[in-house]
């Protein structure tokens, strides 16, 4: 497995996560991309994701109009950081035989971390918002 291969590749999400990208993007302030690396690492601190997880509608969830799911290369997702966050990755879900595995990999995290994300939003501001995402043993 290389990871200049994981590096170029293209990752897609689904049409709700991408939905849910752009309205926590508006929301924020900041870009789908770095919505996108927060929620990958806010689902590896969940632990492993099953290979059947799949993202769904929230109750009285109102989603952005988006014809498409997000397509993002790693370049853009993993910056120079690919390495740190492949150890990430190995360090939750263990082993991984081929670049194929660890892209499907990284793909749910990040489909669950936006979900996981849009779980905890309660309309209140961003930094509440992101506070909500700190578990208390963050803080000490």
């Amino acid at each position: 497995m290389t990871i200049a291969r994981l590096q170029n590749t293209t990752l897609t999400s689904s049409v709700i996560t991408h939905s849910r990208l752009k309205f926590m993007a508006n929301k924020l302030g900041v870009t789908e991309n770095i919505v996108s690396r927060l929620a990958l690492g806010v689902s590896l601190r969940e632990g492993p994701v099953s290979d059947n997880w799949k993202s769904s509608v929230l109750q009285a969830e109102e989603l952005f109009p988006v014809d498409s799911g997000k397509s993002l290369k790693g370049k853009t997702l993993f910056k120079n950081e690919l390495a740190m966050w492949m150890v990430l990755l190995s360090n939750v879900e263990g082993r991984m035989d081929s670049i194929d595995v660890a892209r499907s990999k990284f793909i749910l995290h990040w489909e669950r971390g936006v979900e996981l994300i849009a779980k905890q939003d309660n309309d209140e501001d961003w930094i509440h918002l992101i506070a909500s995402l700190c578990s208390p043993e963050d803080s000490q």
